[in-house]
């Protein structure tokens, strides 16, 4: 009996050892089990608060570039870093400068944006602030940085994610080179034989003769400075598909590319959705838009003199990188490097074409162009150029012939297969002044368009930048192109205006700055001889053909001797190149196809037969294809995407998120 009890004890005691081994293990497995569950709760709510504050975040850049850009004076926004009325202000400063510990809900001054207290957003609760703000007096750019912090509570735990992202709000390339044509005021397609193969806008009312064509979308936005609503009358004709797909480049009816490319069958970002071959008046009038609540920024060009404008510096930071970059060239010869203020073509530095230039180009020996190049005076140009660039004239730039691109683009049949366009041939020619086009010298030039310089609705006013005072614009112009140019020494904007930074020089007539141009006279010389022999013999008086600076300047003529456009002037027919500036494109040609995008406040052009404006999808920020604008150099606006310059996810105390 003693052996069994003995036997019974051992048993008891290893089930008991065995059931406290499993207790002991259930109790490790569940608390594993819950461990796991809790990291797991740990990891996936980590994650989804991370996505959480930078959906946010996204939102909130959103909301902040809608009022920034509502913020800006649409119509008149400048390029150089002014805003109307104000050298040393800029649009940007809707962003005040702000830095400190604890993030802040507002943003902005006029119409300041207030972030909201919290959002719900799967499953968290997302604050979004304004963490810092960097923004220099005067400067085309802002840096804000958006802090979100997102919370959620799971299972007794609570997790969060904060998350940092700086962006930078700053000038790219203009959406207005969106367009084939866009005009800041009143736009007007008149006449038979004018194809606009590209979209057209008007910041105003738009015009459409039902003889004209349109091959893309009609924009008509209200303006308030005009009081009008963007009306669009008529909406003409929209060529066939098969008409419209079947030329190239450079011809008479050359366009962007198929959206569809019909050889490879991919998409081209930009391209053009072609209409059916017979297209309906519903399908006509659904590519009209009419009444646009926004329009499009156009941005002045500001000053171009002072060595701290935002354009110069970008030259010179591009040049600085690359010595090629922001340089004129011809036959290997520089002309011009970031800033040309030299001798003018007379030859002569003290009379009144000193800063201008004049270029003629020629399929062996073209005009060489890469990056932004800034000319002080006026620009007389003709011929064949090449590489990407652009040159800004501080007053006009003459077209006097056709300028042709020694390596166009290519896409025949609307493709763009096997083509390098990107690289190819790239011209903007950008005017602080006016865009003139033909033998402006010759009196029926001006006969011939003079109502379109003169006469609404083709000149409608608008407000000018303060430093176009010095070629001769008042603060509001909305006059005739055709007279002496003249601003009151009465006028504030008119204090900046003085012959050191006038292309031309000033004088003061009549109480009015007026500005100085070469005029050629004829003078009699105190000698003289004989001419023929026997009874035809006679005395001539002996003459000279001199240069001297003339103040009766009128907008359209150049500073130059008339002579120098007189002796170059060809009848033009195409215009290879983006047009550009802060006033008027006007003047007279032949049978004409410009190939770029044509932009500007005022045209007036007379075209004979046809007139072709077609875009150049390299413009298009969206397309494969496109030209980084810090190559060719194109005039830059406010109204664009937002860039991330920086994103981290950060520990809860680096700011305060309240």
């Amino acid at each position: 009996m003693d052996a069994a009890r003995g036997r019974s004890g051992f048993a008891l005691v290893t089930t008991l050892v065995m059931t406290g081994v499993a207790v002991i293990l259930l109790a490790g497995v569940i608390g594993y089990v819950s461990w796991m569950v809790r990291a797991t709760a740990i990891y996936t709510g980590r994650d989804a608060c991370r996505l959480a504050a930078q959906s946010e975040i996204e939102v909130a850049k959103s909301v902040v570039n809608a009022a920034f850009i509502r913020s800006i004076e649409r119509s008149a926004h400048i390029v150089g870093g002014d805003t109307i009325g104000s050298t040393s202000v800029s649009s940007f400063d809707w962003f005040e400068a702000y830095s400190g510990t604890t993030a802040k809900r507002t943003i902005g001054t006029k119409n300041p944006v207030t972030l909201d207290a919290a959002i719900t957003n799967m499953g968290c609760v997302v604050k979004v602030r304004i963490g810092t703000v960097e923004h220099p007096v005067g400067t085309q750019w802002a840096n804000v940085t958006f802090v979100a912090k997102a919370e959620r509570t799971a299972l007794g735990t609570t997790v969060s994610s904060t998350v940092a992202e700086t962006v930078r709000f700053a000038q790219q390339r203009s959406k207005v080179f969106n367009n084939a044509y866009f005009v800041n005021n009143y736009g007007w397609f008149q006449g038979t034989g004018c194809t606009a193969n590209g979209d057209v806008r008007a910041n105003g009312d738009m015009y459409l003769d039902s003889s004209c064509k349109v091959n893309g979308k009609v924009y008509a936005a209200r303006n308030e400075e005009l009081g009008v609503n963007g009306d669009i009358t008529n909406y003409g004709k929209m060529d066939t598909y098969s008409t419209y797909k079947s030329t190239t480049y450079g011809s008479s009816n050359s366009a962007r590319p198929l959206y569809r490319d019909p050889n490879t069958g991919g998409s081209n970002a930009g391209g053009y959705e072609a209409p059916d071959t017979n297209p309906t008046t519903a399908m006509l009038k659904a590519r009209i838009n009419a009444n646009e609540e926004l329009s499009v920024e156009m941005p002045y060009i500001g000053d171009l003199s002072s060595s701290a404008s935002a354009y110069r510096e970008w030259a010179q930071e591009l040049h600085a990188a690359d010595p090629n970059m922001s340089t004129i060239k011809q036959g290997g010869t520089t002309i011009a490097s970031v800033y040309y203020d030299g001798v003018g073509p007379s030859g002569d530095a003290s009379l009144a074409d000193k800063g201008a230039l004049v270029l003629v180009g020629t399929q062996s020996n073209p005009i060489v162009v890469n990056g932004p190049v800034i000319v002080e005076s006026d620009v007389i140009i003709k011929g064949y150029v090449t590489g990407q660039g652009t040159i800004y004239s501080g007053r006009n730039i003459h077209i006097v012939g056709n300028i042709q691109y020694k390596n166009p683009p290519s896409w025949s049949n609307k493709s763009t297969q096997n083509a390098n366009n990107s690289s190819k041939d790239m011209l903007g020619l950008m005017a602080k002044g006016n865009i003139v086009l033909g033998n402006c010298t010759d009196s029926s030039w001006l006969s011939s368009i003079k109502t379109y310089l003169s006469t609404q609705p083709y000149v409608q006013q608008y407000a000018c930048d303060t430093t176009d005072a010095n070629i001769g614009y008042p603060s509001t112009f909305g006059g005739s192109y055709a007279v002496v140019e003249k601003v009151s020494t009465g006028d504030a904007s008119a204090l900046q205006v003085a012959s050191s930074v006038n292309p031309g020089g000033a004088e003061i007539v009549g109480g009015n700055y007026q500005f100085g141009k070469v005029r050629e006279t004829t003078v009699t010389l105190g000698t003289g001889h004989y001419e023929g022999s026997g009874w035809s013999r006679r005395w001539v008086a002996d003459t000279e053909t001199r240069r001297e600076n003339s103040y009766d300047r009128k907008y359209y003529e150049t500073v130059c001797a008339d002579s120098e456009i007189s002796s170059r002037a060809e009848t033009i027919t195409r215009v290879d190149a983006v047009l550009y500036n802060n006033h008027g494109i006007f003047g007279k040609t032949g049978k004409c196809s410009f190939n770029g995008a044509l932009v500007c406040r005022n045209e007036g052009i007379q075209y004979s037969s046809n007139l072709y404006l077609n875009w150049d999808i390299r413009l298009f920020s969206g397309s494969s294809e496109t030209v980084d604008n810090d190559k060719v150099g194109l005039a830059k606006a406010s109204d664009n995407p937002p860039m991330t310059l920086r994103w981290a996810e950060i520990s809860d105390e680096v700011v305060t998120v309240e």
